[in-house]
């Protein structure tokens, strides 16, 4: 893809992924001490995890990897710490929104569909196909040519 234009950090591509006004601001880098400020602030934070992972495809975050473009911003020369990014990732456990993997709490898997709701597309698709009842394999259901397409795609 062509590269845009940036005065700061890498080139972003066209079509990349559009991060909120808030990922520009520093003090949201830093968990907020006001209960409600960072109520708002960590609800932020679970939307733009979900929609980052959701467009890149991505369900497997390492939260130690210190420069990841989704927890830092050379552009305003912040990154969020390691407690902080655990804080948000213990906050979408909660309601299913992510799972840690292993008791380090450094990766956890991100649910931007719920199990459910994955489940549903999964049956919806082998009704469609005819393959109800039938044996499929993930990488089928993956393949862009014989599966469902869309967020089952990579």
């Amino acid at each position: 893809p062509d590269a845009l234009p940036s005065d700061e950090g890498p080139p972003r591509m066209a079509g990349a992924f559009a991060f909120p006004d808030f990922f520009e601001y520093p003090p949201y880098f830093t968990i907020q001490p006001t209960p409600e400020t960072q109520r708002k602030q960590i609800e932020l934070w679970k939307s733009l995890i979900l929609r980052y992972c959701q467009h890149h495809k991505t369900h497997v975050l390492n939260l130690e990897e210190v420069d990841h473009p989704l927890f830092s911003n050379p552009r305003c020369d912040r990154k969020l710490s390691l407690d902080a990014r655990r804080t948000l990732v213990d906050d979408l456990t909660k309601n299913g929104g992510a799972e840690w993997l292993g008791a380090g709490r450094t990766r956890c898997v991100v649910l931007w569909r719920s199990v459910a709701s994955w489940g549903e597309a999964v049956h919806a698709w082998a009704c469609e196909c005819g393959h109800q009842g039938a044996v499929v394999t993930v990488g089928e259901i993956a393949d862009p040519r014989e599966g469902p397409g869309g967020d089952f795609v990579g």
